[in-house]
């Protein structure tokens, strides 16, 4: 490799790392009052539940064919607590609590989002459509 090329992945890199981080601090910094955000739960890519993200505790319990989870919310947020899954990954993935952040089961084919029910109706990161073949 000679210097110049050495010099154009290292502003390559560099561009993508500050496109990268405007995105998350726009992310980041999106403004919501505690206690105004909800999980939406999905199993097999139908809303199961929608709950609000309070500070009071309350649990969640889903059985399915495709398995039995149990969902804690507690603190403005939710975490998985148990998971019948072979692999229960998604007990890793802990405590979420603002907008956009996923728990995903794969096994038991159920995904909770935390969501902002007052975001912007102009958001550009929102999903427009979907094609089906």
């Amino acid at each position: 490799m000679k210097r110049g090329d050495m010099i154009l992945i290292l502003v390559v890199l560099l561009v993508a790392g500050s496109l990268y981080g405007i995105k998350a601090y726009k992310d980041h910094n999106e403004h919501y009052a505690q206690g105004e955000l909800q999980a939406v739960i999905t199993v097999d890519g139908k809303e199961y539940k929608t709950v609000s993200l309070t500070k009071e505790e309350q649990t969640i319990d889903i059985q399915t064919k495709f398995g039995h989870n149990i969902l804690k919310v507690y603190d403005y947020g939710i975490r998985m607590t148990y998971s019948d899954a072979p692999l229960p990954i998604a007990l890793d993935m802990g405590f979420i609590s603002r907008p956009k952040q996923q728990i995903l089961c794969i096994p038991a084919r159920l995904m909770v989002e935390v969501i902002n029910p007052h975001r912007s109706i102009n958001d550009d990161n929102e999903l427009d459509a979907v094609i089906q073949p």
